[in-house]
């Protein structure tokens, strides 16, 4: 599986416990931090439209 579609994976499975109300909001976006950094993502904030 490519490092693309294992990060989607886990982003999609983090969703899905969120909207579930398993974890909180800072648990969430912790959680996301440390995926975006264990696959070396890297957010766009270029607000360029």
């Amino acid at each position: 599986m490519t490092r693309e579609m294992e990060y989607a994976k886990c982003i999609a499975v983090l969703r899905r416990i969120y909207r579930k109300g398993s974890i909180t909001e800072s648990e969430f976006r912790y959680t996301k931090g440390k995926l975006k950094d264990r696959f070396m993502i890297v957010e766009n904030t270029d607000e360029a439209a």
